[in-house]
């Protein structure tokens, strides 16, 4: 019998991202929690030498990066797709992919939701500088996700793909923050958000951290 094996953070937004794809495609799998720390110690180490998380073993196959993990998902079981066979489509979802991992998830990250909901977790008061730096980085990020949105359901087809499954987690969690206001002028942003939210995939593996207050 297959055994897949995620192992992360709770709380991270790219284990979450992993997990929403994992639940999208119906994939029974064990998460193996990583307590924060732990990721830079063996045996993480072993699996993600970076120390980050996700890491993925899937029948002793370990990957890790989670843009490696959706696409090895979405080819050992291509049902549900995740990816778009037209080929414009996909470029629009290998580029909001980018703009996460360049940009989005560096300034939202670390910069909002890790000072505004991680830091007093740790006892630490929030950096208002790093908060501050990190603005107008979400400003255009977010005005450039609703640009590619437009009218779609989805933001690079007109079904779920890798986009929405990594920028969804980020805006989640942005949602928490006094930084919310930066999606204020962005009403079909804020309403992809609530559909994506509804979706089965997302509420049965939402962090307890993500939830609305």
């Amino acid at each position: 019998m297959s055994r897949t094996i995620l192992y992360g953070t709770p709380g991270s937004t790219y284990v979450w991202s992993a997990q929403i794809a994992l639940a999208e495609k119906k994939i029974p799998y064990e998460f193996a929690e990583v307590a924060f720390g732990a990721h830079r110690e063996m045996p993480h180490l072993g699996r993600h030498p970076f120390a980050k998380v996700p890491a993925f073993d899937h029948d002793g196959f370990v990957l890790y990066e989670t843009q490696a993990i959706l696409r090895y998902l979405d080819q050992v079981v291509p049902t549900p797709p995740l990816q778009p066979s037209d080929p414009r489509e996909a470029a629009r979802m290998n580029q909001t992919v980018g703009i996460v991992d360049a940009y989005f998830w560096r300034a939202a990250g670390p910069g909002i939701v890790g000072q505004r909901l991680f830091a007093p977790m740790r006892g630490l008061a929030p950096d208002e500088a790093a908060v501050a730096a990190a603005v107008p980085v979400v400003r255009t990020s977010l005005a450039e996700l609703d640009r590619l949105l437009g009218e779609r359901q989805f933001l690079a087809s007109d079904q779920l793909t890798f986009a929405d499954i990594m920028v969804l987690p980020i805006v989640r969690y942005l949602q928490l923050t006094p930084e919310a206001s930066l999606l204020e002028p962005h009403p079909r942003l804020r309403a992809w958000s609530e559909r994506l939210s509804a979706r089965e995939s997302v509420r049965k593996t939402e962090p307890l951290l993500a939830r609305k207050r």
